[in-house]
């Protein structure tokens, strides 16, 4: 089963969160079948978001609450690469800067062309 949790935030936010996490995981894993995700719409310092695998299948993302429309749906298309990416036990390398990281760049680039397609369809943001 697919499973997900919105914890804080408005309700508006967490409206966009559930509406931009069916939309990615549509476009990402159309055939996932078990997967848990923990969303925490939380205050936050020097970063929009960030994810972890706490174990197979089940994943937290947390958000910094009061992003604007488009950079919370980004956040939560770019955080969902990164959950495709774990389920895929795709190796993530540190060691490297930040926007050098090749799960980085993958992130980056689909949650740009994610955003393109969710923005045409729903006409809205």
């Amino acid at each position: 089963m697919i499973y997900f949790e919105i914890i804080g935030g408005s309700k508006s936010e967490k409206q966009l969160v559930e509406d931009a996490f069916w939309f990615a995981l549509k476009e990402l894993m159309p055939r996932k079948k078990n997967l848990d995700v923990l969303f925490s719409l939380v205050k936050m310092e020097g970063t929009q978001a960030f994810q972890v695998m706490i174990e197979k299948t089940f994943h937290e993302i947390e958000l910094k609450k009061g992003m604007s429309k488009e950079d919370l749906i980004t956040a939560v298309f770019h955080e969902m690469v990164h959950v495709r990416q774990s389920e895929r036990g795709e190796e993530m390398d540190f060691t490297l800067d930040y926007l050098d990281r090749p799960f980085e760049i993958e992130a980056y680039k689909l949650q740009e062309s994610m955003f393109k397609k969710y923005k045409y369809i729903h006409d809205t943001v």
